[in-house]
């Protein structure tokens, strides 16, 4: 079998300067567009963030409100028997008064 002698220009290195490479119009765009979609996601991630916090906020609150809410009710529970009690004892006072003010002269 006889090899086929290798010609010179395939041994040495080309020498010639190279031109500058023309880049596309659509390779541009999808370089901005990259770019808008990391944005994009950066931005959603942050409003999602923000988000879920002001939720949990909301629930905080509501939940003192919830607490505030019943400590008030077992308030207005406990006062029931002292307010019906001053209630009667009005009512005994206005009737002493009317008692008094019939007997005197």
């Amino acid at each position: 079998m006889r090899r086929r002698a290798r010609s010179a220009s395939c041994l040495l290195p080309d020498t010639r300067i190279p031109g500058p490479h023309e880049t596309s119009p659509l390779r541009i765009l999808a370089g901005i567009a990259c770019v808008a979609v990391t944005i994009a996601a950066i931005a959603v991630t942050i409003l999602s963030i923000k988000a879920i916090n002001s939720l949990y906020d909301t629930h905080q609150v509501l939940d003192r409100a919830s607490r505030s809410l019943d400590k008030l009710d077992r308030s207005t529970t406990d006062l029931d028997p002292a307010i019906r009690e001053l209630r009667r004892a009005g009512l005994s006072l206005q009737q002493l008064r009317n008692q008094t003010a019939g007997s005197l002269p």
